[in-house]
């Protein structure tokens, strides 16, 4: 009897790490089409926005290695999460020098996996553009990250707030590229919040509310 409990316990085992392994194949072949998605709008986009190949291949190089930066935390957790703050710093850190300038210290909490990529995404584009044209541009500019969770009508929301100060007077944009128009419609077009992007003569500010929820919806 204690053999043939044996191997009723050894076939639980195994019907169990092939369910496993069923789920985990499942969830990185839903990861992988999301981001083989986003990879296919960043690339006609940045070839579309290009002044030359040469622009190009350095534009995308930038932004595909911000994508490839957020799945590594991805892939590092059990399920399609990420900590918020990781996130943040890895879609900052992508420029050199960069998250040496921006302060981030806020409560933690964790995102979904399409948040969290189209999160790096946009704020790889805020960096470019604040280390092209503002804060991040001179000596003594600086940037301030942060996120809060407050109660809404429909349950927790979360806010993300993006402030440049100490850098050249700001003007806004003659046109729109695609950096603007992914910090305008990327992650809030995942997360069906409200972005408010202004830009005050002290320096640019950013900032995109949507129900928590939404944020952390592994969809």
């Amino acid at each position: 009897m204690r053999v043939v409990a044996d191997r009723v316990e050894v076939g639980v085992a195994r019907l169990r790490a092939e369910e496993r392994q069923r789920l985990l194949n499942h969830e990185l072949s839903h990861r992988m089409k999301n981001l083989f998605s986003m990879v296919q709008v960043v690339v006609a986009q940045t070839l579309r926005g290009a002044a030359d190949v040469d622009d190009a291949r350095e534009v995308l190089s930038q932004r595909l290695i911000a994508l490839g930066k957020a799945h590594d935390i991805l892939l590092g957790g059990a399920a399609e999460r990420a900590p918020l703050a990781a996130v943040v710093r890895e879609g900052i850190g992508v420029l050199e020098g960069a998250s040496e300038r921006v302060r981030v210290a806020d409560p933690e909490i964790e995102v979904g996996a399409k948040a969290a990529l189209w999160l790096a995404l946009m704020l790889h584009e805020m960096t470019t553009n604040a280390m092209k044209y503002g804060a991040l541009s001179v000596p003594d500019g600086r940037v301030e990250m942060s996120w809060s969770i407050r109660e809404g009508d429909d349950g927790p929301l979360l806010r993300l707030a993006w402030r440049e100060r100490g850098g050249p007077p700001v003007r806004p944009p003659a046109r729109k590229g695609f950096g603007t128009r992914l910090i305008e419609r990327g992650l809030t077009g995942q997360v069906g919040g409200v972005l408010s992007l202004d830009y005050p003569p002290e320096g640019v500010t950013c900032v995109v509310e949507a129900p928590l929820r939404n944020f952390q919806d592994e969809g």
